[in-house]
């Protein structure tokens, strides 16, 4: 069903049939039409708002293994910020945070294989297993129904509080 993130009751209509919302929403760059914030914050804001309003079952929202509100990075910080609008508004949320995705000819794959990250890819500061993007689909698709309802946070393979 198509729907506009800055549009509630094209929002509503998408949910108000559901048993569970998936928020797989997310940008990690800033566009002419969408910024972080509006991407991170307040599009999850107003479809958690659907959720608890037209009382869906379970409502899962992806957002990133690093999200804290202290990074220096925008981009963490508005995932993390997310996290907390939905926790707020609908309490028994389940938060995923899944590593870094890649997929066919992405940007990640594309910077890694870059001339300037020959050697060093992430100037060394940094390790990270990347995951393909039909990994988290596949398991939340095919293992909804083992998380348990009201996790706080489901992060890898294992949820935590």
């Amino acid at each position: 069903m198509e729907f506009d993130l800055r549009n509630t009751p094209s929002l509503e209509e998408s949910v108000r049939h559901s048993d569970v919302v998936f928020n797989l929403i997310g940008r990690d760059y800033p566009t002419k039409n969408f910024d972080l914030e509006d991407v991170h914050v307040e599009g999850p804001e107003r479809i958690a708002e659907a959720v608890a309003k037209y009382d869906v079952d379970r409502f899962i929202h992806v957002s990133s293994y690093n999200a804290d509100k202290k990074s220096p990075s925008k981009f963490f910080r508005t995932k993390a910020r997310g996290e907390e609008v939905v926790r707020s508004i609908f309490p028994e949320t389940t938060i995923v945070r899944p590593a870094p995705l890649f997929g066919f000819e992405d940007r990640l794959l594309r910077k890694l294989a870059g001339a300037t990250n020959l050697l060093t890819a992430n100037h060394m500061q940094e390790r990270f297993w990347p995951v393909h993007v039909s990994f988290p689909t596949h398991l939340l698709t095919r293992y909804i129904l083992m998380i348990p309802p009201g996790y706080r946070r489901w992060q890898g393979s294992l949820p935590t509080d």
